[in-house]
């Protein structure tokens, strides 16, 4: 008897948890090389803002729209220049670095694809981890990216963004679609 009830207590639950979590369709991001943004599965209103607030920075882009992309930084905000890895450069430095990029008549259509690897959020902070696929300039550019957040007056805010240059990623397309 005990060992029925032993089981009982310890196979099935781990079957329904088992059945649970391969059967859904949500997908959260600690999956290979991310998790298509769009297809993102929020766990609370942080991440759903979070995410909310990563996209605005694509479209403004896409877009090409300055106002969108500056309206998720904060004024402190700084990130890696695109143009020059080694320098970082501040609110007012962002800003000119999209209106200079918008003015190239080389930039053509802009496109983002962004794969959410890891969110970790602690109190009034929090970082990112993007795979990301950037479209401009004719090619496309793979960038492993560190998005970090800060929450002020009950709202995120972009305070910095760093990347990295990183081989084409690959992806299970039986699994996931390209954002686009």
């Amino acid at each position: 008897m005990k060992r029925g009830v032993a089981f009982g207590t310890t196979v099935l639950p781990v079957f329904v948890l088992a059945t649970v979590v391969f059967a859904s369709n949500v997908i959260w991001a600690d999956h290979g090389p991310g998790v298509p943004i769009t297809q993102y599965a929020p766990r609370n209103q942080d991440e759903a803002e979070i995410v909310h607030l990563i996209r605005t920075v694509a479209q403004g882009w896409e877009r090409k729209d300055v106002d969108l992309i500056m309206s998720a930084y904060g004024t402190e905000a700084l990130q890696r220049a695109w143009n020059n890895p080694n320098i970082m450069i501040d609110y007012a430095g962002i800003r000119s670095e999209a209106v200079g990029a918008f003015r190239d008549p080389k930039v053509g259509q802009v496109r983002f694809e962004d794969w959410l690897h890891r969110i970790y959020i602690v109190n009034s902070s929090a970082v990112v981890e993007i795979n990301q696929k950037f479209r401009g300039w004719s090619r496309d550019h793979y960038y492993r990216d560190f998005w970090m957040f800060a929450r002020r007056s009950e709202r995120w805010w972009l305070v910095r963004y760093d990347y990295e240059p990183q081989p084409p990623f690959v992806f299970d397309c039986r699994n996931h679609k390209p954002d686009r």
